[in-house]
């Protein structure tokens, strides 16, 4: 029998809310009692990432170095499209049921991978979906930020003087020093505040993927509403377990930046920095060894993500969590869904 992540004589108690650093625990404790399939997992999910993005650095090499920029590109962008979206789709089940295992664990009713694998990849679209939602999301939050922080700092810059200091340089001895440097705190507040929103936002729907990958019936646009429903309350006890996690994430970061520096020399050797292949072997084989390397903390974050997507229910819903894992059929997720549960597919 396989021991669960939080047995122990100094295991947190998972039928009670978790402090901040017990959620860490659990989470590390999830990692490291199932590291061989969380990682077969993690890096199926990257070799799909990986897959376009090889392509695009090999096409880009290609077309740089026989300069046929034209010819055939009309047709390989748009197919270059469609194969990064059903990668995407493919790589977000995945990694979608390394959280859902992580659940299935926390809630004592574990599963095999291909049986998670099986769950999540019938609604591949769907988390591919929600994360377009997501991205569009921010882009709009963002932009709207940006507006307002622009409408503020002119009205500001107005306000001390700026304008006339722009038109005439002489005349900066003529502003007040003293609203200058209310403008210039005001810019910074500005900063600090886009900061802030944008941190928020993101805590806000840190987990739409763990309730798509366990709920039964959730639509993409739903599984950022059950989210944002979830980390109500929630987002500075949830701000400070991504930092703790990612805290301890540093020494893996310090790794790829040294090998990317490394890479970005050994490339520098045989291209000068000039070359338009420099840059695209730089910028290509940046993504590939960051994507890599992220094998190893993927399934450290779905396993924190799993741990708070438990815990907030915990709070919010009582006891009685279950795994919902009902019978799948071929009239919600089509039988072609139903036939190949292998991850590696």
């Amino acid at each position: 029998m396989t021991s669960s992540p939080s047995s122990g004589p100094n295991s947190p108690d998972l039928t009670q809310p978790l402090t901040i650093g017990n959620a860490v625990n659990v989470g590390f404790r999830l990692y490291g009692a199932k590291l061989k399939p969380y990682l077969r997992l993690a890096a199926m999910s990257t070799l799909w990432v990986l897959l376009p993005i090889i392509l695009a650095i090999a096409l880009g090499v290609f077309y740089i170095s026989t300069q046929r920029y034209l010819t055939t590109l009309g047709l390989v962008i748009p197919a270059w499209i469609v194969l990064m979206a059903f990668c995407s789709a493919r790589a977000y089940a995945l990694s979608a049921a390394i959280a859902r295992l992580g659940y299935a664990e926390l809630t004592q009713q574990p599963e095999t991978v291909d049986t998670a694998y099986r769950f999540t990849r019938a609604r591949q679209w769907r988390f591919l979906v929600a994360s377009v939602l997501l991205f569009g999301l921010g882009i709009l939050v963002t932009l709207g930020f940006y507006l307002v922080a622009a409408i503020v700092v002119a009205l500001v810059f107005a306000f001390v003087g700026g304008t006339e200091f722009l038109l005439n340089p002489q005349s900066a001895a003529l502003v007040n020093p003293g609203l200058l440097i209310l403008a210039f705190l005001v810019f910074l507040g500005v900063i600090g505040l886009l900061i802030w929103v944008l941190t928020w936002f993101s805590i806000r729907f840190a987990i739409p993927e763990v309730p798509l990958a366990v709920e039964p019936g959730l639509t993409a646009t739903q599984s950022l509403g059950r989210s944002w429903e979830l980390t109500d309350k929630n987002v500075g006890r949830i701000f400070l377990i991504l930092l703790v996690t990612w805290i301890a994430t540093i020494p893996l970061q310090l790794v790829i930046q040294l090998v990317l520096g490394l890479a970005q020399e050994a490339i520098a050797r045989f291209y000068p920095e000039t070359s338009p292949l420099y840059s695209v072997l730089t910028v290509g084989s940046s993504f590939l060894i960051s994507l890599l390397l992220g094998i190893f903390p993927l399934p450290l974050w779905q396993s924190i993500k799993a741990v708070v997507y438990y815990d907030l229910r915990r709070r919010r819903e009582g006891m009685g969590l279950q795994l919902s894992n009902p019978p799948l059929d071929e009239s919600e997720f089509g039988s072609a869904d139903l036939q190949d549960s292998d991850p590696s597919a």
